[in-house]
């Protein structure tokens, strides 16, 4: 899950935003420091 989220996040396909990214780490899709490398990625 960790790899589709940091893919579509940085390269700005699909509808993903920071909200999502909180909902994905309170599911345990992934943690808090995954979500926090996936936003430092956004180009």
């Amino acid at each position: 899950m960790f790899e589709t989220l940091m893919r579509l996040y940085a390269t700005g396909k699909g509808p993903l935003t920071v909200t999502m990214l909180a909902n994905a780490v309170r599911r345990g899709w992934i943690t808090d420091t995954e979500k926090q490398e996936i936003l430092s990625t956004k180009k």
